[in-house]
């Protein structure tokens, strides 16, 4: 049997690269069967910083939010959310879906297809409304992304995922990193506190992919990461990057 090709393989893309995603989610329906191993499917959470402090890369974060989708398989379930000065007290989900399963004996390819491109347009418009807007808020609570990951998570099962797109930087009622002096002590005295009021989610089994990361000076940026690093370790969590660009996603 000859493997099926989308119709649209061969054309040329240069708006379409998300046409291409959806392509690439639609090559990867297995031939038979139409539902899904719970433990061995993919559950990622998706949050977009957009503080002012982001503007400069939500170009950048649209392109790595394509390279995101196109790494899911069908099964897979996403949600999104922004990071925003009230990230946890005024949370709305961006889009929360589950990629569908084919079904080769009663499933028709061509419908199932269109489903799946649907639910990616769907997906790529809501984060184009988010990152496309222009609201001044100067505020970016990143903490209380990992407290709604675990929300989240919960009674799920499958490799979870939380990536942040963002510069890391948080901006807080209670932490300013981009003014102040963050070291090892510094550390250690967030994480008593965030400890003591309940902030330390339980994340274990979850891997954190930070992207976006930046700083106006090399030494801040290592400091930050330094911070999250061990926060991440705090929740129990797997950090799996933390880098100003995501060169790669499995």
């Amino acid at each position: 049997m000859k493997p099926f090709i989308p119709p649209f393989v061969g054309l040329k893309f240069k708006k379409n690269s998300r046409l291409l995603a959806a392509g690439l989610l639609f090559c990867l329906l297995p031939g038979c069967g139409g539902k899904v191993d719970t433990a061995e499917r993919r559950v990622v959470m998706v949050f977009v910083d957009i503080s002012l402090s982001s503007l400069p890369e939500r170009e950048n974060y649209k392109q790595h939010f394509e390279k995101i989708i196109s790494a899911l398989q069908p099964g897979d379930v996403i949600a999104g959310g922004k990071i925003i000065d009230l990230t946890i007290a005024d949370f709305t989900p961006i889009f929360n879906v589950q990629l569908p399963a084919f079904d080769f004996w009663n499933d028709n390819r061509t419908q199932h297809h269109k489903l799946v491109q649907k639910l990616t347009g769907q997906m790529f418009s809501s984060v184009d409304s988010v990152l496309d807007s222009r609201g001044k808020i100067e505020k970016s609570e990143i903490i209380s992304s990992f407290i709604l990951c675990e929300q989240f998570m919960r009674n799920k099962s499958g490799k979870k995922t939380l990536v942040i797109l963002s510069d890391m930087m948080e901006c807080s009622a209670e932490y300013n990193f981009a003014q102040d002096e963050i070291n090892a002590a510094y550390i250690e005295e967030a994480m008593r506190t965030l400890r003591a009021k309940g902030r330390l989610p339980n994340l274990r089994n979850v891997e954190v992919w930070a992207i976006g990361a930046y700083a106006s000076q090399t030494e801040k940026f290592f400091t930050v990461q330094n911070f999250w690093e061990r926060y991440i370790k705090e929740t129990g969590a797997t950090g799996r990057s933390y880098s100003h660009t995501l060169l790669d996603f499995d």
